[in-house]
């Protein structure tokens, strides 16, 4: 699980901000988007880092209006610690723990940002790596959940036009070829809703 690159488990493309954009504006951002990180790009390279815990100590320091008055420039980390894409999560894991921070901008030849990795995205791998109560292990799947939506979506259609084969009564060779592929897809559909 070490040896796992960073580039299998980060966010690709995540969303950024530019540094002349407002530090209020970045709040919503982050607020809207569930995040607390956010890279600092220009020109696609990553300049910067800021963090939903650098805008609470702006506020917490000097007020709701140096909040709205205050650019991203300003408040963010400047040349953020990067990881390459085919950096190991072991790397990505070291550099945070040393580091104090809980995100990693991921880059591509040194420069351009491809995504983003946090300490929840290590955890989270971590997780799906440790064996449950029976000692199997939950690895993440190959597809995304949308992808495995669409199958699953997709194999209910095949299943109910072949229900409505059989049931309309069709040549008796036929079916019974429909009814063997049809006990197949049912038997595959159950081991996709464990």
């Amino acid at each position: 699980m070490r040896d796992i690159q960073v580039s299998r488990i980060m966010t690709e493309n995540p969303a950024t901000v530019s540094p002349g954009a407002s530090a209020d504006m970045v709040r919503q951002q982050l607020e809207s988007g569930g995040l607390h990180h956010l890279p600092v790009v220009d020109a696609g390279r990553v300049v910067g880092i800021v963090s939903s815990a650098d805008l609470m100590k702006l506020y917490l320091l000097s007020g709701a209006a140096a909040l709205r008055a205050a650019t991203v420039a300003q408040i963010m980390v400047k040349d953020p610690v990067v990881i390459e894409a085919g950096s190991t999560m072991r790397q990505a894991a070291e550099m945070l723990a040393a580091g104090g921070f809980h995100a990693l901008p991921v880059v591509d030849s040194g420069i351009l940002l491809v995504g983003i990795i946090t300490s929840s995205d290590l955890i989270t791998a971590l997780l799906r790596n440790i064996p449950v109560g029976d000692g199997s292990i939950v690895q993440r799947p190959a597809d995304s959940l949308a992808a495995v939506i669409e199958k699953n979506r997709r194999l209910e259609d095949v299943v109910d036009a072949a229900k409505r084969y059989i049931n309309g009564g069709q040549a008796e060779r036929e079916h019974s070829v429909l009814v063997r592929a049809l006990a197949a897809l049912e038997g595959a559909e159950r081991k996709l809703s464990l």
